[in-house]
């Protein structure tokens, strides 16, 4: 994208300290001199009315279009890593992302902590948020519990992305990239203006993204981590009237990718015979099966705005469906089912954790196991609200929302026997001998009815209130027969409601400084395991005081949160800060059980976390501007009745800290043309992956260095760009074990190693 503005770095709340902003509003101001550049103020919807950033009693990380380009953000992880105490996690496909918000967490095979808006519309299902964004207006990700404004699920935070809205003017870009490292060309852009002159306006957006992978599978001699995307949205605001409004907007998504490429870690194998280290990338990829990932997306909705006297009435109706089937490398054993290839008699099920001859999955064995899934979404959703006038004393909005969707997922695994054979993932069927899965339809309905209201007690002193009242019906339909324990077409209901309030004190001590305190509540549905997990985890895993059921219940929270809000020095320094506390009740969490193959959500039943956050921005001269900071978080299990021995421990995926510290460089080098320079530092602390914190399970301290250097002006803009620049190798992800005899074993995830491209960009 080009730049629109020279001069002009936009506002990103990112955690800082106050000395650093102290400092730099000091070198920032200058006497007798002609009006300096400033920091622009930021217009936010987190309370789901426009506001400045500084105003609302939330703690908010905003990410307006100008840094969107100069950060260079291209998917959701580049945005959530400049956002203090939030951590995102790549697991093996590209749907099946993690997202953890200030210690509330993002299990696999369950919903996520946060809401999910794209244009004020809720988009629901999880595996439709990790995609390419282009041409993107704003960012905003909001932390802390917010059910109450949000709805269900909102137990951490929200995710709101706009993007750009048509207009009257005829315009257009068109861009593209090309990264060395993993051979990854990208071009997109997009079109823009009126279809009928000042009554409907048209957008047309575009990206199409073709990797050749990072990794080498040493098996196959090809890359184990191909990637191709392609991206179209379509937006039209049809402005019926000087009062009325109506946004229209489809999106089309298709990815063809990599799935399941784990590298395993066996405590007593060769390089691992003193435990397992997940901080250990040196284990090479070799797994004989080629794997995939398509995914195809669909999605369309309509949106009316109708201003009031009173105010602005506002509804929406949506339609999503996305498809997704995956199938790779597994870690199924014949031996569970009794067939034993070249073994008689079949070894116990639990040798092949320490025997280097029954290995399975992810390298070149005699054995061979493979995995299939598929998840598969359809949902349709309205919402209707009132939103009143916002500059008298007294505010509010009140509404309600329903929505219907369903969800089906099946995984299968399976072992044929037939060895190190070099060929594409097997297509696994329920009834195919050697396999053995689970599966579900999901029918869901929920509707909720909401309000908050704001009252201006002086004009100094806010109070806020919200209130949600959320109501969900579930049903599962088992569609894979496993015996007693799960009859084919067997039908689980479950029904889960909650209410959520929110109250907020906001006090404006001055044009420069706002403080605030908060309470709030969130709720995340329960929801179901796999029909016969239980039966499976105690007969055939053999743990029998196992608290694992095929119900899950709710997970819930309660969070009090106090912060400060500040713009000194005429505007030249913004920041912000918070300290929270809160306490998760029945904490979803994702266990594996490896002999019967049983994935399923377990219940800590009490987790406390608290955490302080520090941000600021500060422009030091009318060329050259810092921002950096940190996050600091205290997560407790305090109750785990399936793992009693935790208590005490640290909650997974939950960082001990983040840190960051970035510049970047503006300079008009001519008439209309610009160079930008930007540097960023990040470090993540320590973090856990299983709640026992087994030593040698956690991932290592991990610092990742990005910088950008370009050329840019009204017309046209090209850029060098390198993401992980030291070349940190590491991993992202990992499933952790205990299973005797073996001490542990893990399956681990690689991150992104160091990429460096070029990116040019054209207006017309």
């Amino acid at each position: 994208m080009i730049r629109k503005t020279t001069n002009a770095m936009r506002t990103l709340a990112l955690s800082g300290s106050f000395l650093a902003l102290g400092a730099a509003g000091a070198a920032a101001q200058t006497a007798d001199q002609e009006p300096a550049v400033v920091l622009d103020e930021v217009i936010v919807t987190a309370r789901q009315r426009t506001e400045a950033i500084q105003d609302v009693p939330i703690a908010v990380t905003a990410f307006t279009e100008q840094l969107i380009e100069d950060a260079g953000i291209q998917r959701p992880q580049d945005f959530i890593a400049l956002t203090p105490n939030v951590t995102f996690v790549q697991t093996t496909n590209v749907g099946e992302t993690q997202v953890h918000i200030r210690g509330v967490i993002q299990p696999r095979d369950t919903e996520p902590p946060f809401a999910f808006l794209v244009d004020g519309v809720l988009i629901p299902n999880p595996n439709a948020f990790n995609q390419e964004l282009v041409d993107i207006q704003q960012i905003e990700v909001v932390r802390g519990p917010l059910g109450s404004i949000y709805g269900r699920n909102a137990v951490g935070g929200a995710i709101l992305i706009n993007t750009q809205r048509p207009g009257p003017e005829l315009e257009g870009v068109i861009q593209a990239s090309y990264e060395f490292e993993g051979e990854e060309a990208k071009i997109g852009g997009y079109v823009s203006g009126p279809l009928i002159q000042d009554v409907l306006f048209g957008r047309l957006t575009v990206g199409y993204t073709d990797r050749g992978g990072y990794f080498d599978n040493v098996t196959r001699g090809a890359k184990e981590d191909p990637f191709e995307e392609t991206v179209v949205r379509a937006r039209a605001i049809w402005e019926v009237s000087a009062a009325t409004e109506i946004d229209f907007n489809a999106n089309y998504g298709k990815v063809s990718a990599y799935a399941f490429n784990f590298n395993n870690q066996f405590s007593g194998t060769p390089g691992f015979e003193t435990g397992v280290n997940t901080g250990d990338t040196s284990i090479p990829f070799a797994g004989n099966l080629e794997s995939f990932n398509e995914q195809e997306r669909r999605g369309v909705s309509a949106r009316l705005t109708h201003e009031l006297g009173s105010g602005v009435l506002a509804a929406f109706v949506a339609y999503n469906k996305l498809e997704e089937s995956m199938g790779g490398e597994g870690a199924a054993d014949l031996a569970l089912f009794g067939i034993c290839p070249g073994a008689d008699p079949c070894p116990a099920p639990g040798d092949f954790f320490t025997d280097p001859s029954l290995y399975e999955g992810y390298g070149p064995t005699d054995r061979d196991g493979a995995q299939y899934q598929e998840r598969n979404q359809s949902d349709s959703s309205a919402e209707i609200r009132f939103t009143s006038d916002g500059d008298l004393p007294f505010r509010y909005i009140v509404g309600a929302y329903y929505i219907d969707f369903q969800r089906d997922v099946l995984l299968l695994t399976g072992d044929f026997g037939t060895g190190a054979s070099i060929r594409r993932a097997p297509v696994l069927a329920v009834g195919q001998p050697g396999v053995a899965g689970t599966g579900g339809e999901n029918r869901n309905s929920a509707w909720a009815l909401f309000g908050q209201a704001a009252y201006d007690l002086t004009d100094k002193l806010e109070i806020s209130a919200a209130l949600r009242y959320d109501a969900e019906d579930r049903e599962n339909t088992n569609i894979v027969p496993g015996g007693p324990a799960a009859p084919l077409g067997f039908v689980r209901t479950a029904s889960f409601e909650r209410l959520q309030p929110r109250v907020s004190l906001r006090y404006e001590a001055s044009d420069q400084l706002t403080a605030y305190a908060t309470y709030g509540e969130g709720f995340r549905s329960g929801g179901f395991n796999p029909l016969g997990s239980r039966a499976a985890v105690i007969n055939v895993d053999g743990v029998v005081n196992t608290t694992v059921q095929d119900e899950f219940p709710a997970e819930t929270s309660k969070s009090f949160e106090v912060g400060a809000k500040w713009s000194l020095f005429g505007g030249r320094l913004r920041g912000g800060a918070a300290a929270f506390s809160t306490v998760v009740e029945n904490a979803h969490h994702f266990t594996f059980f490896p002999f019967s193959l049983s994935r399923v959500i377990t219940i800590v039943g009490e987790n406390k976390v608290r955490g302080v956050e520090f941000d600021f921005n500060a422009r030091l001269t009318d060329d050259f501007s810092v921002f950096g900071g940190a996050g600091l978080i205290d997560s407790e299990i305090t109750r785990n009745d399936e793992l009693p021995a935790t208590v005490g421990n640290s909650f997974p995926y939950t960082p001990e800290h983040s840190f960051m510290l970035g510049a970047q460089y503006d300079r008009p080098l001519s008439a209309g043309l610009d160079l930008v320079a930007r540097v960023e530092w990040s470090q993540a602390g320590e973090m856990w992956f299983e709640t026992a914190n087994t030593p040698g399970t956690a991932r290592p301290v991990l610092d990742l260095v990005n910088a950008r250097l370009g050329l840019q002006s009204e017309h046209w803009s090209a850029t060098l760009f390198a993401r992980n620049l030291m070349d940190e190798s590491y991993n992202a992800d990992a499933v952790v074990l205990n299973v005797p005899p073996a001490s542990t074993f893990n399956f681990v995830t690689r991150g992104t190693p160091r990429t460096i491209g070029v990116e040019i960009s054209a207006r017309f």
